[in-house]
Protein backbone atom coordinates (compact mmCIF):
# COMPACT_ATOMS: atom_id res chain seq x y z
CA UNK A 1 0.00 0.00 0.00
CA UNK A 2 3.01 2.26 0.17
CA UNK A 3 4.17 4.65 -2.48
CA UNK A 4 4.37 8.18 -3.56
CA UNK A 5 1.36 10.62 -2.37
CA UNK A 6 -0.72 11.12 -5.19
CA UNK A 7 0.06 8.15 -7.11
CA UNK A 8 -2.89 5.49 -7.60
CA UNK A 9 -3.31 1.96 -5.85
CA UNK A 10 -5.73 -0.81 -6.19
CA UNK A 11 -7.08 -2.64 -3.31
CA UNK A 12 -8.20 -6.03 -3.37
CA UNK A 13 -10.39 -7.79 -0.63
CA UNK A 14 -12.82 -10.05 1.00
CA UNK A 15 -15.50 -8.89 2.63
CA UNK A 16 -17.57 -10.57 5.43
CA UNK A 17 -21.42 -10.91 3.97
CA UNK A 18 -20.10 -9.79 0.03
CA UNK A 19 -19.25 -13.02 -2.24
CA UNK A 20 -16.09 -12.86 -4.39
CA UNK A 21 -13.45 -10.45 -4.30
CA UNK A 22 -14.03 -6.63 -4.15
CA UNK A 23 -11.88 -4.18 -5.66
CA UNK A 24 -11.40 -0.48 -5.24
CA UNK A 25 -8.86 2.15 -6.55
CA UNK A 26 -7.81 5.37 -4.42
CA UNK A 27 -5.00 8.06 -4.67
CA UNK A 28 -2.24 7.30 -1.75
CA UNK A 29 -1.99 10.17 0.64
CA UNK A 30 0.18 11.04 3.82
CA UNK A 31 -1.43 8.90 6.84
CA UNK A 32 -0.93 10.66 10.05
CA UNK A 33 -2.09 9.05 13.05
CA UNK A 34 -3.82 11.41 16.00
CA UNK A 35 -2.21 11.00 19.44
CA UNK A 36 -5.20 12.60 20.90
CA UNK A 37 -8.06 9.46 19.96
CA UNK A 38 -10.76 11.63 22.13
CA UNK A 39 -11.54 15.10 23.14
CA UNK A 40 -15.10 15.16 24.82
CA UNK A 41 -17.48 16.69 27.91
CA UNK A 42 -18.52 13.78 30.55
CA UNK A 43 -21.48 13.35 32.86
CA UNK A 44 -23.66 16.72 32.61
CA UNK A 45 -22.29 18.65 30.01
CA UNK A 46 -23.43 21.41 32.57
CA UNK A 47 -20.84 20.27 35.03
CA UNK A 48 -17.72 21.47 32.75
CA UNK A 49 -15.72 18.66 32.91
CA UNK A 50 -13.37 17.39 30.20
CA UNK A 51 -11.65 14.30 29.60
CA UNK A 52 -8.90 14.13 27.08
CA UNK A 53 -7.15 10.51 26.01
CA UNK A 54 -3.45 10.46 24.89
CA UNK A 55 -2.69 7.58 23.36
CA UNK A 56 1.15 8.70 22.60
CA UNK A 57 3.65 11.54 22.49
CA UNK A 58 4.62 12.03 18.49
CA UNK A 59 5.88 15.38 17.59
CA UNK A 60 2.39 16.71 17.27
CA UNK A 61 0.56 15.26 21.11
CA UNK A 62 1.44 19.04 21.98
CA UNK A 63 -0.69 21.13 19.77
CA UNK A 64 -2.88 18.15 19.68
CA UNK A 65 -3.87 18.56 23.32
CA UNK A 66 -3.61 22.43 23.11
CA UNK A 67 -6.43 22.26 20.71
CA UNK A 68 -8.20 19.07 22.91
CA UNK A 69 -8.29 22.16 26.16
CA UNK A 70 -9.23 24.78 24.05
CA UNK A 71 -11.90 23.33 22.06
CA UNK A 72 -13.53 21.87 25.21
CA UNK A 73 -13.10 25.13 26.97
CA UNK A 74 -15.18 26.61 24.06
CA UNK A 75 -17.80 23.12 24.70
CA UNK A 76 -18.12 24.22 28.37
CA UNK A 77 -18.97 27.83 28.15
CA UNK A 78 -21.21 26.75 25.52
CA UNK A 79 -23.20 23.87 27.43
CA UNK A 80 -23.05 26.37 30.48
CA UNK A 81 -24.77 29.61 28.72
CA UNK A 82 -21.71 31.43 29.13
CA UNK A 83 -21.62 30.85 32.90
CA UNK A 84 -18.60 29.32 33.07
CA UNK A 85 -15.39 27.46 31.40
CA UNK A 86 -13.99 24.25 32.01
CA UNK A 87 -14.22 23.13 35.83
CA UNK A 88 -11.91 20.20 35.71
CA UNK A 89 -10.31 18.07 33.02
CA UNK A 90 -9.77 14.36 32.91
CA UNK A 91 -6.01 13.94 31.01
CA UNK A 92 -5.88 9.83 30.38
CA UNK A 93 -2.89 8.00 30.27
CA UNK A 94 -3.62 4.56 30.76
CA UNK A 95 -1.39 2.41 27.76
CA UNK A 96 0.29 5.34 26.41
CA UNK A 97 3.56 4.23 26.07
CA UNK A 98 5.57 7.08 25.79
CA UNK A 99 7.29 9.00 22.68
CA UNK A 100 9.65 11.91 22.46
CA UNK A 101 10.58 13.95 25.05
CA UNK A 102 10.32 17.15 23.39
CA UNK A 103 6.16 16.32 23.42
CA UNK A 104 6.08 15.46 26.83
CA UNK A 105 7.47 18.48 27.46
CA UNK A 106 4.78 20.60 25.61
CA UNK A 107 1.91 18.97 27.06
CA UNK A 108 3.40 19.22 30.86
CA UNK A 109 3.72 23.08 29.63
CA UNK A 110 0.41 23.29 28.88
CA UNK A 111 -0.52 22.38 32.65
CA UNK A 112 2.29 23.45 34.77
CA UNK A 113 3.19 26.93 35.92
CA UNK A 114 5.40 28.93 34.22
CA UNK A 115 9.49 28.77 35.03
CA UNK A 116 8.52 25.08 36.74
CA UNK A 117 11.06 22.43 36.22
CA UNK A 118 9.11 19.71 34.49
CA UNK A 119 12.27 17.37 33.80
CA UNK A 120 16.04 16.71 34.22
CA UNK A 121 18.12 14.13 33.01
CA UNK A 122 21.28 12.81 34.70
CA UNK A 123 24.19 10.07 33.82
CA UNK A 124 27.86 9.02 33.73
CA UNK A 125 29.85 11.53 31.20
CA UNK A 126 26.04 12.72 29.77
CA UNK A 127 25.55 17.10 30.32
CA UNK A 128 22.70 17.41 32.61
CA UNK A 129 19.94 18.53 31.28
CA UNK A 130 16.71 20.61 33.11
CA UNK A 131 13.63 20.96 30.84
CA UNK A 132 11.24 24.10 32.42
CA UNK A 133 8.43 25.72 31.33
CA UNK A 134 8.65 29.31 29.83
CA UNK A 135 4.76 29.85 29.34
CA UNK A 136 2.16 30.43 31.07
CA UNK A 137 0.16 27.43 31.27
CA UNK A 138 -3.19 27.35 28.82
CA UNK A 139 -5.28 24.98 31.73
CA UNK A 140 -6.75 27.82 33.85
CA UNK A 141 -5.34 27.40 37.45
CA UNK A 142 -8.72 27.17 38.36
CA UNK A 143 -9.38 23.94 36.32
CA UNK A 144 -8.81 21.09 38.63
CA UNK A 145 -7.21 18.18 37.20
CA UNK A 146 -6.77 14.53 37.15
CA UNK A 147 -4.60 12.24 35.12
CA UNK A 148 -5.21 8.67 34.74
CA UNK A 149 -2.48 6.25 34.92
CA UNK A 150 -1.77 2.24 34.53
CA UNK A 151 0.87 0.17 34.70
CA UNK A 152 0.84 0.30 30.62
CA UNK A 153 1.51 4.52 31.32
CA UNK A 154 5.27 4.43 30.60
CA UNK A 155 8.74 6.81 29.72
CA UNK A 156 7.63 10.23 28.55
CA UNK A 157 3.73 9.18 29.99
CA UNK A 158 5.35 9.06 33.13
CA UNK A 159 7.05 12.92 32.42
CA UNK A 160 3.93 14.02 32.86
CA UNK A 161 2.51 12.38 35.29
CA UNK A 162 5.64 13.26 37.29
CA UNK A 163 5.39 16.55 36.96
CA UNK A 164 2.08 16.65 37.63
CA UNK A 165 2.15 15.25 40.90
CA UNK A 166 5.18 16.99 41.97
CA UNK A 167 3.96 20.58 41.52
CA UNK A 168 0.31 19.78 43.10
CA UNK A 169 -1.02 20.91 39.62
CA UNK A 170 -3.40 17.56 39.67
CA UNK A 171 -4.35 14.57 41.26
CA UNK A 172 -3.04 11.05 39.96
CA UNK A 173 -5.49 8.57 40.01
CA UNK A 174 -4.99 4.64 39.02
CA UNK A 175 -4.58 1.31 40.64
CA UNK A 176 -1.05 1.60 41.95
CA UNK A 177 1.59 2.70 39.80
CA UNK A 178 2.85 2.99 36.00
CA UNK A 179 5.63 0.90 34.23
CA UNK A 180 8.53 2.76 35.50
CA UNK A 181 10.56 3.38 32.74
CA UNK A 182 13.02 6.19 33.02
CA UNK A 183 15.98 6.18 31.52
CA UNK A 184 17.55 7.90 28.19
CA UNK A 185 18.23 6.12 25.24
CA UNK A 186 20.75 6.91 22.56
CA UNK A 187 21.08 4.79 19.28
CA UNK A 188 24.06 3.99 16.92
CA UNK A 189 23.96 2.29 13.80
CA UNK A 190 26.24 -0.62 13.20
CA UNK A 191 27.21 -2.54 10.46
CA UNK A 192 24.70 -4.82 8.61
CA UNK A 193 21.83 -2.78 8.80
CA UNK A 194 21.98 -3.23 12.60
CA UNK A 195 22.03 -0.43 15.66
CA UNK A 196 23.13 -0.75 19.25
CA UNK A 197 20.56 0.97 21.74
CA UNK A 198 22.23 2.13 25.12
CA UNK A 199 21.49 3.95 28.00
CA UNK A 200 23.34 7.36 28.73
CA UNK A 201 21.17 8.52 31.64
CA UNK A 202 17.70 8.83 33.31
CA UNK A 203 15.02 11.19 33.83
CA UNK A 204 13.89 12.65 37.13
CA UNK A 205 10.68 14.37 38.01
CA UNK A 206 11.32 18.13 39.74
CA UNK A 207 10.87 16.78 43.26
CA UNK A 208 14.47 14.70 42.33
CA UNK A 209 13.43 11.40 42.20
CA UNK A 210 13.85 8.76 39.18
CA UNK A 211 11.09 6.93 37.76
CA UNK A 212 12.98 3.49 36.63
CA UNK A 213 11.56 0.67 38.26
CA UNK A 214 14.44 -1.89 37.02
CA UNK A 215 17.71 -1.82 38.26
CA UNK A 216 20.57 -3.36 35.83
CA UNK A 217 24.16 -4.18 37.10
CA UNK A 218 26.96 -5.40 35.21
CA UNK A 219 28.09 -9.11 35.96
CA UNK A 220 31.25 -10.24 36.47
CA UNK A 221 33.35 -13.80 37.62
CA UNK A 222 34.64 -16.46 35.62
CA UNK A 223 31.00 -18.25 35.34
CA UNK A 224 29.28 -17.51 31.81
CA UNK A 225 26.20 -16.69 33.68
CA UNK A 226 28.11 -14.39 36.35
CA UNK A 227 29.01 -12.58 33.29
CA UNK A 228 25.59 -11.04 32.28
CA UNK A 229 23.97 -8.19 33.12
CA UNK A 230 21.47 -8.30 36.18
CA UNK A 231 18.36 -6.84 36.64
CA UNK A 232 15.83 -6.26 39.70
CA UNK A 233 13.14 -4.59 40.35
CA UNK A 234 13.58 -1.94 42.75
CA UNK A 235 12.45 -3.01 46.46
CA UNK A 236 10.17 -1.05 48.79
CA UNK A 237 12.93 -1.01 51.07
CA UNK A 238 15.13 0.82 48.80
CA UNK A 239 12.60 3.41 47.85
CA UNK A 240 13.58 6.97 49.13
CA UNK A 241 11.09 9.71 50.56
CA UNK A 242 10.95 13.02 47.96
CA UNK A 243 8.12 15.92 48.31
CA UNK A 244 6.23 18.11 45.89
CA UNK A 245 5.44 21.49 45.98
CA UNK A 246 3.33 22.05 48.86
CA UNK A 247 5.01 19.01 51.03
CA UNK A 248 3.40 15.95 50.29
CA UNK A 249 5.50 12.86 50.41
CA UNK A 250 6.07 10.41 47.16
CA UNK A 251 8.54 7.83 46.59
CA UNK A 252 11.13 6.99 43.51
CA UNK A 253 11.45 3.48 41.98
CA UNK A 254 9.08 2.12 40.00
CA UNK A 255 6.93 4.84 38.53
CA UNK A 256 4.33 7.09 39.90
CA UNK A 257 2.44 5.80 42.28
CA UNK A 258 -1.40 7.03 42.28
CA UNK A 259 -2.63 9.76 44.60
CA UNK A 260 -6.22 8.54 44.54
CA UNK A 261 -6.13 4.57 43.97
CA UNK A 262 -9.29 3.31 42.29
CA UNK A 263 -9.09 -0.69 41.42
CA UNK A 264 -9.56 -1.59 37.86
CA UNK A 265 -12.53 -4.06 36.87
CA UNK A 266 -11.31 -7.47 36.85
CA UNK A 267 -11.90 -9.69 33.78
CA UNK A 268 -13.61 -13.17 34.55
CA UNK A 269 -11.33 -16.27 32.99
CA UNK A 270 -14.04 -16.72 30.55
CA UNK A 271 -14.09 -13.01 28.94
CA UNK A 272 -10.18 -12.99 28.93
CA UNK A 273 -10.50 -16.07 26.84
CA UNK A 274 -12.58 -15.01 24.55
CA UNK A 275 -11.06 -11.73 24.13
CA UNK A 276 -7.79 -13.55 23.54
CA UNK A 277 -9.43 -16.02 21.21
CA UNK A 278 -11.09 -13.06 18.84
CA UNK A 279 -14.19 -15.02 19.05
CA UNK A 280 -16.63 -11.45 19.87
CA UNK A 281 -15.05 -9.97 16.45
CA UNK A 282 -15.71 -13.56 14.82
CA UNK A 283 -19.07 -13.17 16.02
CA UNK A 284 -19.72 -9.67 14.97
CA UNK A 285 -19.04 -10.25 11.52
CA UNK A 286 -21.17 -13.42 12.00
CA UNK A 287 -23.95 -11.01 13.69
CA UNK A 288 -23.71 -8.04 10.82
CA UNK A 289 -24.72 -10.86 7.98
CA UNK A 290 -27.70 -11.80 10.22
CA UNK A 291 -28.61 -8.75 11.22
CA UNK A 292 -29.13 -4.48 10.42
CA UNK A 293 -27.93 -2.21 13.46
CA UNK A 294 -30.33 -0.11 14.66
CA UNK A 295 -30.63 3.54 15.89
CA UNK A 296 -30.85 2.45 19.46
CA UNK A 297 -28.81 -0.81 19.43
CA UNK A 298 -28.81 -3.32 22.42
CA UNK A 299 -27.95 -6.96 22.42
CA UNK A 300 -31.11 -9.08 23.31
CA UNK A 301 -31.41 -11.77 25.84
CA UNK A 302 -31.75 -14.27 22.37
CA UNK A 303 -28.71 -12.80 20.48
CA UNK A 304 -26.58 -13.42 23.99
CA UNK A 305 -27.82 -16.92 23.83
CA UNK A 306 -26.96 -16.85 20.29
CA UNK A 307 -23.63 -15.91 20.80
CA UNK A 308 -23.31 -18.60 23.71
CA UNK A 309 -24.74 -21.35 20.82
CA UNK A 310 -21.93 -19.91 18.53
CA UNK A 311 -19.01 -20.14 21.11
CA UNK A 312 -19.72 -23.66 21.88
CA UNK A 313 -19.99 -24.59 18.64
CA UNK A 314 -16.51 -23.67 18.33
CA UNK A 315 -15.46 -25.61 21.24
CA UNK A 316 -16.61 -28.04 20.06
CA UNK A 317 -14.91 -27.97 16.69
CA UNK A 318 -11.27 -27.72 18.32
CA UNK A 319 -10.85 -23.79 17.95
CA UNK A 320 -11.22 -22.61 20.90
CA UNK A 321 -10.06 -24.26 24.50
CA UNK A 322 -12.36 -22.50 27.55
CA UNK A 323 -9.77 -23.66 29.70
CA UNK A 324 -6.82 -22.12 27.60
CA UNK A 325 -5.92 -20.07 30.62
CA UNK A 326 -5.45 -23.40 32.75
CA UNK A 327 -4.21 -25.63 30.25
CA UNK A 328 -0.41 -24.70 30.36
CA UNK A 329 0.26 -25.67 33.92
CA UNK A 330 -2.72 -28.60 33.77
CA UNK A 331 -0.61 -30.40 30.97
CA UNK A 332 2.68 -29.80 32.98
CA UNK A 333 1.25 -31.69 36.31
CA UNK A 334 0.00 -34.29 33.89
CA UNK A 335 3.27 -34.49 32.70
CA UNK A 336 4.98 -34.91 35.61
CA UNK A 337 2.35 -37.33 37.48
CA UNK A 338 2.76 -39.64 34.02
CA UNK A 339 6.81 -39.39 35.04
CA UNK A 340 5.94 -40.24 38.74
CA UNK A 341 3.65 -42.96 37.66
CA UNK A 342 0.69 -41.73 39.05
CA UNK A 343 -1.95 -42.80 36.34
CA UNK A 344 -5.18 -42.23 38.67
CA UNK A 345 -3.90 -38.97 39.46
CA UNK A 346 -3.46 -38.37 35.70
CA UNK A 347 -7.29 -39.45 35.05
CA UNK A 348 -8.43 -36.48 37.97
CA UNK A 349 -6.27 -34.21 36.06
CA UNK A 350 -8.67 -34.94 32.78
CA UNK A 351 -12.05 -35.33 35.23
CA UNK A 352 -10.37 -31.53 36.88
CA UNK A 353 -10.51 -30.05 32.85
CA UNK A 354 -14.16 -30.97 32.54
CA UNK A 355 -15.06 -29.54 35.93
CA UNK A 356 -12.85 -26.30 35.14
CA UNK A 357 -14.83 -26.18 31.51
CA UNK A 358 -18.21 -26.76 33.53
CA UNK A 359 -17.72 -23.86 35.59
CA UNK A 360 -16.29 -21.21 33.20
CA UNK A 361 -19.68 -22.31 31.68
CA UNK A 362 -21.21 -20.47 34.08
CA UNK A 363 -19.52 -17.49 33.82
CA UNK A 364 -21.73 -16.76 30.70
CA UNK A 365 -24.55 -16.22 33.22
CA UNK A 366 -22.68 -14.61 36.17
CA UNK A 367 -20.40 -12.19 34.10
CA UNK A 368 -23.63 -12.14 31.48
CA UNK A 369 -23.52 -7.60 31.91
CA UNK A 370 -20.01 -7.36 31.22
CA UNK A 371 -19.70 -9.90 28.66
CA UNK A 372 -22.72 -8.44 26.82
CA UNK A 373 -21.28 -4.74 26.65
CA UNK A 374 -17.88 -6.63 25.06
CA UNK A 375 -20.02 -8.49 22.47
CA UNK A 376 -21.92 -4.93 21.40
CA UNK A 377 -18.45 -2.84 21.24
CA UNK A 378 -17.34 -5.79 18.93
CA UNK A 379 -20.33 -5.02 16.87
CA UNK A 380 -20.57 -1.63 16.68
CA UNK A 381 -16.80 -1.34 16.21
CA UNK A 382 -18.06 -2.45 12.66
CA UNK A 383 -19.94 0.80 11.94
CA UNK A 384 -18.61 3.47 14.47
CA UNK A 385 -15.68 5.31 14.54
CA UNK A 386 -12.96 4.66 17.21
CA UNK A 387 -13.93 8.03 19.07
CA UNK A 388 -17.53 7.53 19.00
CA UNK A 389 -16.73 3.52 20.57
CA UNK A 390 -14.09 5.34 23.41
CA UNK A 391 -16.78 7.86 24.46
CA UNK A 392 -19.67 5.25 24.85
CA UNK A 393 -17.09 2.88 26.88
CA UNK A 394 -16.49 5.73 29.53
CA UNK A 395 -20.05 5.23 31.02
CA UNK A 396 -19.04 1.97 31.76
CA UNK A 397 -15.48 3.21 33.29
CA UNK A 398 -14.96 2.91 36.85
CA UNK A 399 -11.84 5.23 36.55
CA UNK A 400 -13.68 7.66 34.87
CA UNK A 401 -16.66 8.15 37.01
CA UNK A 402 -14.32 7.87 40.19
CA UNK A 403 -12.35 10.76 38.31
CA UNK A 404 -15.95 12.88 37.36
CA UNK A 405 -16.69 12.57 41.60
CA UNK A 406 -13.38 13.51 42.92
CA UNK A 407 -13.87 16.69 40.27
CA UNK A 408 -17.29 17.64 41.49
CA UNK A 409 -16.36 17.39 44.73
CA UNK A 410 -13.63 20.51 45.09
CA UNK A 411 -13.02 19.72 49.25
CA UNK A 412 -11.81 15.75 48.55
CA UNK A 413 -9.53 16.94 45.66
CA UNK A 414 -7.64 19.82 47.66
CA UNK A 415 -8.18 17.17 50.51
CA UNK A 416 -6.00 14.91 48.21
CA UNK A 417 -3.49 18.07 47.49
CA UNK A 418 -3.29 19.23 50.76
CA UNK A 419 0.21 20.31 52.23
CA UNK A 420 2.07 17.88 54.23
CA UNK A 421 3.52 19.26 58.34
CA UNK A 422 6.08 21.19 58.64
CA UNK A 423 8.14 19.19 59.93
CA UNK A 424 7.90 16.51 56.85
CA UNK A 425 9.11 18.95 54.95
CA UNK A 426 12.05 20.32 57.23
CA UNK A 427 12.79 16.09 56.83
CA UNK A 428 12.84 16.30 53.46
CA UNK A 429 15.03 18.95 53.57
CA UNK A 430 17.53 17.40 55.71
CA UNK A 431 17.16 13.80 53.88
CA UNK A 432 17.57 15.50 50.06
CA UNK A 433 20.37 17.76 51.56
CA UNK A 434 19.29 20.37 48.73
CA UNK A 435 16.98 22.66 50.87
CA UNK A 436 14.49 21.59 49.77
CA UNK A 437 15.02 21.90 45.69
CA UNK A 438 16.10 18.36 44.28
CA UNK A 439 16.98 19.82 40.91
CA UNK A 440 19.98 21.59 42.57
CA UNK A 441 23.04 20.37 40.97
CA UNK A 442 26.15 21.24 40.90
CA UNK A 443 27.57 23.03 37.74
CA UNK A 444 30.33 25.07 36.52
CA UNK A 445 28.28 26.45 33.01
CA UNK A 446 25.31 26.76 31.99
CA UNK A 447 24.10 27.52 28.55
CA UNK A 448 20.24 27.98 27.67
CA UNK A 449 18.25 27.03 24.93
CA UNK A 450 14.68 27.70 23.81
CA UNK A 451 12.37 25.82 21.83
CA UNK A 452 8.07 25.93 22.03
CA UNK A 453 6.66 26.17 25.35
CA UNK A 454 9.64 25.31 27.37
CA UNK A 455 13.73 26.00 28.08
CA UNK A 456 16.55 23.85 27.82
CA UNK A 457 19.19 24.38 30.40
CA UNK A 458 22.29 22.01 29.43
CA UNK A 459 24.63 21.76 32.22
CA UNK A 460 28.32 21.07 31.60
CA UNK A 461 29.51 19.02 34.60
Amino acid sequence: LRGEPGSMVTIKFERDGVAGIQEVTMPRTIVQLRDVKLATLVGKPSDGIGYISLSGFASSAGPEVRGAILALEQAAEEASNGEHSLKGLILDLRGNPGGLLTSAVDVASLLVPKDSDIVSARGRGFPGVIYRSRVEPLLDPNTKLTVLVNRGTASAAEIVSGAVQDLDVGVIIGTDRTFGKGLVQNVEDLPFNTALKFTVAKYYTPSGRCIQGVQYKEGGGLREEDGKYQSSRVSKKDRQNYYTKSGRIVRDGGGIEADYKVPAPKASALEVTLLRSDLMNEFAAYWSQKYELTHNFELTDEMYREFQDFVEAKRQAGDIKLEGLYDGALEDLKRALKQSGYKGSEREVEQLKTRIVKDIKADFERYKKDIKEDISTSILARYLPESMIMERSLKTDTQVQEAIKLLKNGRNFDKILARGSNSERVLGKAEDGNNGNSLNVASSELDEQTRDGASVRVLKW
